[in-house]
């Protein structure tokens, strides 16, 4: 009988011991996931910049009025046509955000993301 007790109590320990380790786990994976999160939300800020840098003057002032997270999906991938029409709203409400007209041939936001795509 006293064995089968040392058995139960062993079990047991065995038992809460897994739970601590799985509960370890979990917290080192919510970790490495808000580490991922952040990480994807500055590469879509910095992905934005570029490509708005020839419609406004300041890309950044996109991040600051209007929001990274309203250009993105549930995922965090940027829906480049929500993109558009936010750009087109601010414009309208704020024309004085828009970039200078150049006459350069090319434009520096979309000839970027075109040598990106490239090269994925």
């Amino acid at each position: 009988m006293v064995s089968g007790r040392v058995d139960a109590r062993t079990s047991g320990q065995r038992l809460s011991d897994e739970a601590a380790r799985r509960r370890r786990e979990l917290r080192e994976e919510q970790a490495r996931h808000e580490d991922t999160r952040l990480l994807l939300h500055n590469a879509n800020r910095l992905l934005l910049q570029v490509a708005l840098c020839d419609r406004l003057a300041d890309p950044r002032d996109f991040e600051l009025i209007v929001g990274v997270d309203r250009a993105v999906d549930d995922r965090g991938a940027i829906v480049w046509a929500r993109v558009e029409v936010l750009v087109e709203v601010l414009l309208q409400e704020r024309p004085h955000l828009a970039a200078p007209v150049d006459d350069a041939p090319w434009r520096r936001g979309s000839t970027a993301l075109k040598w990106m795509a490239a090269g994925s």
